[in-house]
């Protein structure tokens, strides 16, 4: 199928069927990239110019020039509620137009839902183009749902007032992260490409210098973590994002590990720090508060229960040996007691020892 396409000089030429596909695809992102203009006037002086909207469809793989781009919007203003703001001959701005029904992308209930949903708490995941580029979808997805709102038929905006995401663990603010250089890592792990960096290791007062090649993003808690080899080492480490001062991308690929695989590194203990890197036999005894929690949530799915005599319970259980095991371990307090492995009950017994001396002290 093709579609017949005629020009100023009145001849006519086949539109091929990609190509039409392809521009309709180009059509419908530039119109998500919009500004939604808003009630406050806050938002009302926005306008997206047409040379950002190209820059971000040439991000996005749509090789478009700013005059293919400033063509489309003023035809697609015909049909749709655009607004055109012509005072910059140069850079003609565009936006939706305030109040405008904006139905017409299809955005459903659920789908508006889980939009909010991401600006709200995974906004510090996305790279910067990315989100630069969701930002006409987070807008619709706000108008949806206040619309529904407005005309109270609908409870679903309710359901953002009654989900929280809370921490399993003690809450701790977040560290502070470079914007710049956090938009510079997340792009060289999008595009594949080795990093120049500048990093100072927890365990080091010193800044050290890196060549990294990005293998993916890991959000533990508070923090972010940069997945990489470094030079051609074939070791996988996190690098933590807050500890770096300065990133170059370089035009080098980045080089993967043979076998590596982000889901089997995590399982093996990576985000938690791994210390052999080996799964080990865990044996506790534990109070029965501990155990019945441990009953609904398993530390693994071969972990077995045994009743004893004094009315603790025994576990067992393959996990993996990790920073965040001992810590967990040593968190439950006097309701456990390591068995096994031999030496990890060694070194939790003299981390107990020295924390009961410290205790101990009078001041």
């Amino acid at each position: 199928m093709s579609e017949r396409r005629q020009f100023g000089d009145g001849k006519r030429i086949n539109m091929p069927q990609n190509e039409k596909t392809s521009t309709l695809l180009r059509q419908w992102e530039m119109m998500r990239m919009l500004t939604v203009s808003r009630y406050d006037s806050k938002q009302d002086g926005r306008w997206d110019k047409a040379s950002e909207i190209t820059a971000k469809l040439n991000d996005a793989g749509y090789a478009v020039s700013v005059r293919t781009v400033q063509r489309d919007l003023k035809e697609l203003s015909e049909i749709f509620p655009i607004q055109l703001n012509d005072k910059n001959a140069r850079d003609y701005g565009w936006r939706w137009t305030k109040g405008a029904n904006l139905n017409i992308p299809g955005m459903s209930v659920s789908e508006a839902l889980a939009m909010r949903l991401v600006e709200m708490h995974l906004k510090q995941l996305l790279p910067t183009a990315m989100l630069d580029g969701l930002q006409g979808v987070f807008g619709l997805a706000k108008i949806k749902l206040d619309e529904l709102e407005r005309h109270n038929n609908n409870h679903s905006k309710d359901w953002l007032d009654k989900v929280r995401v809370v921490q399993p663990a003690q809450p701790l603010l977040p560290p502070r992260v470079n914007q710049d250089i956090q938009s510079d890592i997340y792009r060289a792990v999008l595009e594949n490409r080795q990093l120049s960096a500048s990093y100072n290791a927890a365990e080091s007062k010193e800044t050290k210098e890196y060549v990294l090649h990005p293998l993916g993003i890991i959000m533990r808690g508070s923090a972010s973590y940069l997945v990489a080899s470094a030079w051609d080492y074939s070791d996988v480490r996190l690098y933590a994002l807050h500890r770096f001062s300065k990133v170059t991308i370089l035009d080098n690929a980045a080089k993967r590990p043979s076998g590596f695989n982000l889901d089997k590194a995590i399982a093996g203990g990576l985000a938690d720090f791994a210390y052999q890197g080996e799964p080990i036999q865990l044996e506790i005894r534990c109070e029965e508060w501990v155990a019945a929690y441990l009953a609904e949530t398993p530390l693994s799915t071969d972990q077995t229960a045994k009743q004893e005599a004094d009315g603790w319970i025994r576990l067992t259980a393959t996990v993996n040996d990790t920073w965040q095991l001992r810590w967990w371990l040593m968190g439950q307090g006097a309701g456990i007691e390591v068995c096994a492995p031999a030496t990890l009950r060694a070194e939790i017994k003299a981390a107990l020892v020295d924390a009961t001396s410290l205790y101990n002290k009078n001041y």
